[in-house]
């Protein structure tokens, strides 16, 4: 997994995804998928063997470890995996590979779980100040 900035030493911003350019030829992502597959195989500390029999079981349909091998190869350009692959691969693999992936690229980031419940407090807080702020500033102008 990826480590998460340390905002306690002025790098809060560092961190913040940046959009994907919109050049001709800058949305191929194909040796970059193979990139995020491998590393998630090898994060996620299973056989290849054992996920491919897993997405196969979860799929529904055989994929082989063959198939798997090309789209983690660098120069298999014809092996593209598909939303539907990659979404049984982050949780066969419980790494959020391709979630991660996608989220960056249109300059987002993925919460999972609590995390996105923690981000809504925060949403909220900062609501409830600028509410606090807004009452302030119309109680001035009535008393003046």
């Amino acid at each position: 997994m990826t480590q998460s900035p340390d905002f306690s030493s002025g790098d809060l911003f560092a961190g913040l995804p940046k959009t994907q350019q919109m050049a001709a030829g800058s949305w191929n992502f194909r040796q970059q998928f193979a990139v995020v597959m491998a590393k998630a195989i090898r994060e996620c500390g299973k056989p290849r063997a054992e996920i491919v029999e897993e997405m196969s079981r979860l799929l529904g349909r055989k994929l082989s470890e063959y198939t798997m091998d090309k789209y983690t190869s660098m120069s298999a350009e014809n092996y593209h995996p598909s939303l539907e692959l990659a979404m049984v691969f982050d949780a066969v693999t419980g790494q959020m590979a391709f979630a991660n992936f996608y989220a960056e690229k249109l300059a987002c980031r993925m919460l999972p779980g609590k995390e996105s419940l923690f981000a809504e407090l925060g949403k909220l807080e900062q609501m409830k100040r600028e509410i606090a702020r807004q009452e302030r500033s119309i109680k001035k102008a009535l008393e003046g």
